[in-house]
């Protein structure tokens, strides 16, 4: 597990399963404003899950196989998260709606990095000052 998958299950154990996460109870946002949360925490935790999968393919690029199944974990976590709100009767509470935007916000962490953000992290990786570790390795054995 890399270091940003530990924060962003971390992160999402935390806001999902502590009685009154941050003082929301005393906030006052807009209507449904905890399903943009979820939305945002499982588009980030899929993308956390797949950059740093990406971290170990350098050079070469990440398979879509491994890319659907950090996706499923991402919803199977949503889910666990769910039921563990029902199971602990911490006052937080289970919603299917929040299963779905959980689902929708992983499938969107999906489809972001499969079409836009890996592209990038790669040329942030390879192209930056000195390249990658292993980029930089394998370039040396391809002069031999």
């Amino acid at each position: 597990m890399g270091f940003l998958s530990a924060i962003a299950l971390a992160t999402i154990a935390y806001l999902s399963l502590s009685a009154d996460p941050l003082g929301a109870s005393r906030m006052h946002l807009f209507k449904h404003s905890d399903k943009v949360a979820h939305f945002l925490m499982y588009f980030m935790a899929t993308c956390a899950f797949i950059v740093d999968y990406a971290k170990f393919r350098l050079p070469h690029h990440t398979k879509l196989n491994k890319e659907m199944a950090f996706t499923a974990s991402a919803i199977l976590l949503g889910l666990v998260m769910e039921v563990l709100q029902l199971v602990m009767g911490q006052g937080r509470g289970y919603s299917n709606l929040d299963i779905v935007v959980n689902c929708v916000g992983a499938l969107a962490g999906f489809a972001y990095m499969k079409w836009r953000g890996l592209h990038q992290f790669r040329y942030i990786m390879l192209h930056s000052r000195g390249g990658h570790r292993r980029h930089r390795r394998h370039r040396r054995q391809g002069e031999d």
